[in-house]
């Protein structure tokens, strides 16, 4: 059996075991494995074969909840930076022009008191990336899991989050609704 030990696979088989079960898990494992030293060809190649995987066997909802479990980080770091805006402000808006007058890694859109855009300027993942072909929406959904974490933490309650817009399916940015 090929080596199974990147990072982003060993997310992929857990998020599987934990929402579908052992026997599905350990199947995708063995026919779509991926090793640490897997170059970023390989590693994009990988993503597309896991998309395609996915939407062949299970529903969108069922995809997002595995995707969403598959994220690199949990986002408490991310998150404590963000509050540190929140604190300094009296109202969403205010916090939104805060934050985009300091942070350059993604930007904010002020919607409602309820609600936000959040955007990335390019791509983060390590798989995608330094590749200029697309991927479907089906890789970008981990990213859902990330800004759950954040954003959760920023503004201490439940937050529901969408993808409307990706940079590897095609858009300009990534763009994020988050509504709590």
């Amino acid at each position: 059996m090929a080596k199974n030990d990147n990072a982003h696979s060993l997310r992929m088989v857990e998020s599987l075991k934990q929402n579908i079960g052992e026997e599905v898990a350990c199947e995708f494992e063995k026919e779509y494995p991926l090793s640490k030293s897997a170059d970023i060809q390989k590693k994009y190649e990988w993503a597309k074969s896991a998309c395609d995987y996915l939407e062949k066997h299970f529903d969108t909802d069922t995809i997002l909840k595995i995707r969403k479990e598959c994220r690199c980080n949990d986002g408490k770091s991310i998150a404590n930076k963000i509050i540190k805006y929140m604190n300094k402000t009296d109202s969403i808006e205010a916090f939104v022009n805060l934050f985009n007058q300091n942070e350059t890694f993604a930007c904010l859109e002020y919607i409602s008191d309820n609600k936000i855009l959040f955007c990335y300027p390019e791509c983060y993942c390590a798989c995608v990336k330094r590749i200029p072909q697309e991927v479907s929406m089906t890789w970008c959904y981990c990213t859902l899991g990330n800004a759950e974490g954040i954003f959760k933490e920023v503004f201490n309650k439940d937050v529901h989050v969408t993808l409307l817009k990706s940079i590897k399916t095609g858009s300009d940015k990534c763009v994020l609704e988050v509504e709590w």
